[in-house]
């Protein structure tokens, strides 16, 4: 896939130096919006960004509507992918309101689609679910398979999120069988990846990895190092689960090291969480704490209340670990409201169990030092 982005970068720069040659403003708008979408495809952000906005301001200043709007869309599709939700949403939803002004029923759908990612994001699960279900319906009556199928997957990672994973295994499933139908092999892996997290958290420790070395192998073949460190991050997950803590902290360290590199900030927080995670079961509890407490605040910072609930549940064990008790309950506490804030039940009773086991052994703590100072103080 990267041969295949630089080779389309050369063929699209060599026909925008001919358009500005012979004065063809639109031309070179066009090319200049190919491009951004080359180097968003790279996760070049920044660059695709700058490429967004020139191409916009020629659309704009030409009286192009639509070319400015498809530009105004992709600009939120960037800040989407570097995790700023707020001021993507903020794009996107001043684009579908032109699209849908000047009938096109295509761009609105999109727009829809990553509204609803946004609210994925941001733990809004409900509202997540109508705003996809609506783009879904809408590509389904125009005929468009592909952007059906995203939303049918996006929904499974809804699923997901809410615990309903038989649910969202279905949803995955069926997307992927259209994926491979149509022969976007690119698509086809991110579901894989998708069910390889879902596996892990099942504890499906033997599935998850052959999924996921499945899923590797198609990224690798396509060149898409995004893909393949997300397959690292997902790998040291399952690693840690098996008690396998080197291999784990090799695969999440130079996943964390990609996602730096391309600025994308949820990867990099994950990998951190996963990694406080890994350093708590060795007992290393200051370098967990600093990775916990690295990978919350990014969690806060983009709005994702689902992994701040958490990471606040992973740093409560590594506070138990330390017999910081009270610490660890205020933390899981914490974690607790926001499960329930964003409702998911299933992991608030979990909360309610952790809690009522750390405050039974911070009484029996309690009862073994009391006995502990009374015989010591017995002559």
């Amino acid at each position: 896939m990267q041969n295949h982005c630089e080779e389309a970068a050369v063929r699209v720069e060599e026909a925008k130096a001919t358009f500005e040659a012979i004065g063809d403003r639109l031309g070179a708008a066009q090319c200049k919006q190919s491009l951004g979408n080359v180097l968003r495809i790279q996760s070049h952000h920044e660059e695709a960004a700058v490429k967004f906005e020139e191409a916009r301001a020629t659309f704009e200043a030409i009286g192009d509507r639509l070319g400015t709007t498809q530009c105004t869309r992709s600009l939120g599709e960037v800040l989407l992918m570097q995790n700023h939700c707020e001021e993507a949403a903020v794009r996107v939803e001043e684009a579908k309101a032109t699209f849908e002004a000047i009938g096109d029923r295509l761009g609105a759908a999109q727009c829809k689609q990553s509204l609803g990612n946004v609210l994925r994001i941001q733990s809004h699960h409900e509202e997540a679910a109508v705003r996809v279900e609506e783009a879904k319906a809408t590509f389904e009556a125009m005929g468009d398979r592909l952007g059906a199928a995203h939303c049918t997957r996006i929904l499974g990672e809804v699923l997901r999120m809410q615990n309903h994973c038989e649910e969202a295994a279905v949803r995955i499933e069926e997307a992927r069988a259209t994926f491979e139908a149509i022969g976007d092999r690119c698509a086809v892996a991110q579901c894989m990846l998708h069910l390889g997290r879902m596996l892990c958290s099942q504890l499906r420790y033997a599935e998850a990895t052959e999924t996921l070395a499945e899923a590797t192998s198609i990224f690798g073949n396509l060149d898409n190092n995004l893909g393949k460190a997300w397959c690292k991050r997902i790998l040291g997950d399952v690693q840690y689960g098996q008690g396998s803590y080197t291999e784990a902290t090799r695969n999440l360290e130079e996943a964390k090291a990609i996602f730096e590199t391309i600025g994308s900030r949820s990867g990099t927080a994950e990998c951190a969480h996963s990694l406080g995670n890994v350093l708590g079961g060795q007992h290393r509890y200051e370098d967990a704490i600093r990775q916990l407490e690295e990978a919350n605040a990014v969690f806060v910072s983009i709005g994702d209340r689902n992994s701040e609930a958490a990471c606040d549940r992973s740093l409560a064990d590594v506070l138990s670990g330390q017999g910081r008790h009270a610490e660890a309950e205020a933390v899981l506490i914490q974690a607790r409201e926001l499960y329930e804030e964003i409702k998911l039940p299933k992991m608030v009773g979990e909360c309610t169990e952790v809690l009522a086991r750390l405050r039974s052994k911070a009484v029996e703590v309690a009862g073994s030092t009391a006995l502990s100072e009374q015989n010591a103080a017995s002559p």
